[in-house]
């Protein structure tokens, strides 16, 4: 499989621009009054989110990355 690293990058860069929008978007709903039922930290979520992100980037890279070859 061959892995198109000027794809992947634009493709990571895509997905962390819609992120950073809808983080962006929860913090100005939240500040101007927002809904009485999303009570979650801006600081938490954000949090959570880039954490769930770099997990799934791992587990993402740990499959396309071949493994090394070892001479015994």
């Amino acid at each position: 499989m061959k892995l198109d690293v000027m794809k992947v990058g634009i493709g990571l860069a895509v997905v962390i621009g819609i992120t950073l929008t809808v983080v962006a978007g929860y913090a100005l709903f939240a500040t101007v009054g927002g809904v009485a039922g999303l009570t979650v930290a801006p600081e938490l979520f954000v949090s959570i989110l880039f954490g769930g992100l770099l997990v799934a980037s791992a587990a993402a890279v740990r499959k396309t990355v071949p493994k090394p070859r070892t001479r015994v």
